[in-house]
């Protein structure tokens, strides 16, 4: 029967083992992978259609160029047809190069609206792509969402159960000698993993290795609360 503070170490290597389950449960969680996958998606989407969005941007400003101009020609027309019938010229030669100068305007704005419909029928089939776009990473926002969701509540979980596990070890600890747990807590920084174990017929229970018969024999003449480590890893061997 092993000496009790060694039953405790071994208890205490038991219960970090399962904090050290808890946190890479947190750290390597699915959802954290489903996440960044839905992440990249987006970005993707918004990369593929970049160039679609800066030549929608470029017609749109051609398009209000354009508008402005239709409106200065709109204006010097109004100011001509205002001429023309007011009676504040009369001589037939000016009256003439106005109502051809009209006729200009006339034929440059129909040319204008013509561009401008060129213009909207390629932003609507440009806006078509974007929206497609859209609608893909909204559906990846939602997902994000809801794993986000699913995340919270499952970690939340694992909070607790690592606070119960803390909570229990700590009580362990506080029983143990200082001697013993510094020399875990050494053995824990150095080379991590499993540093207690069982010693079970010869073998130690950390690194799977049989120690040699001598070793064995003389392991069993010491006395229980003496500290006693793995030839081969180096662990802590409760025996």
């Amino acid at each position: 029967m092993a000496a009790p503070g060694f039953e405790a170490l071994l208890k205490t290597q038991e219960l970090d083992t399962r904090l050290a389950q808890l946190e890479h449960a947190r750290t390597h969680h699915p959802l954290l992978q489903k996440i960044a996958a839905a992440r990249g998606h987006a970005l993707e989407v918004a990369a593929r259609v970049q160039d679609e969005r800066e030549e929608r941007h470029s017609l749109e400003r051609d398009q209000k160029r354009l508008d402005d101009e239709v409106a200065m020609l709109d204006a010097k027309r109004a100011v001509i047809e205002t001429r023309l019938y007011d009676g504040s010229v009369t001589a037939t030669k000016d009256l003439l190069a106005m109502q051809e100068e009209s006729k200009h305007l006339a034929e440059r704005k129909n040319a204008l609206e013509d561009s401008e419909l060129e213009i909207m029928e390629r932003v609507e089939a440009l806006q078509a792509v974007l929206d497609t776009a859209q609608a893909e990473i909204d559906g990846d926002d939602e997902l994000i969402a809801q794993c986000e969701n699913e995340l919270a509540e499952e970690l939340a979980t694992l909070d607790s159960e690592s606070s119960v596990v803390e909570t229990e070890r700590a009580a362990i600890v506080a029983e143990l000698p200082s001697d013993l747990v510094d020399a875990y807590e050494e053995l824990r920084l150095t080379q991590g993993g499993v540093v207690v174990a069982r010693l079970v017929a010869g073998a130690c229970q950390a690194c799977h290795l049989n120690l040699s018969a001598m070793r064995v024999d003389q392991i069993g003449k010491l006395d229980d609360e003496v500290l006693v480590h793995c030839d081969q890893c180096g662990a802590i061997l409760v025996r």
